[in-house]
């Protein structure tokens, strides 16, 4: 049922998508909120790299700080997805042959 070939191609496939994956935790993506006051940057992994408070906020009411950080996190963490599925594609373009022969 699964032959060689097929035990070899998806070895092919796993070895492109470790190596595309394997590039995530250094490539850094920003979220911010409130104009920049508040601002974080995630990895490629969804880990926290950084977070800033600008000052001005020391005095903001808790529950509207968290909506920035909610904010500055969901936007971060889109950021963080697309950069993901696009590494994940880019994978599997470079497995495919291009037809032109280049």
């Amino acid at each position: 049922m699964f032959g060689p070939e097929f035990l070899q191609q998806l070895s092919a496939l796993k070895s492109a998508t470790d190596s595309g994956m394997s590039r995530l935790p250094d490539l850094i993506v920003e979220g911010s909120a409130g104009n920049g006051l508040i601002r974080l940057k995630l990895d490629g992994n969804y880990k926290l790299k950084d977070l800033q408070i600008a000052t001005e906020l020391m005095h903001m009411e808790k529950s509207d700080l968290e909506d920035f950080l909610a904010i500055a996190l969901e936007n971060a963490i889109k950021q963080v997805t697309e950069l993901r599925e696009k590494e994940l594609m880019q994978s599997f373009a470079n497995m495919i042959p291009n037809p032109d022969g280049e």
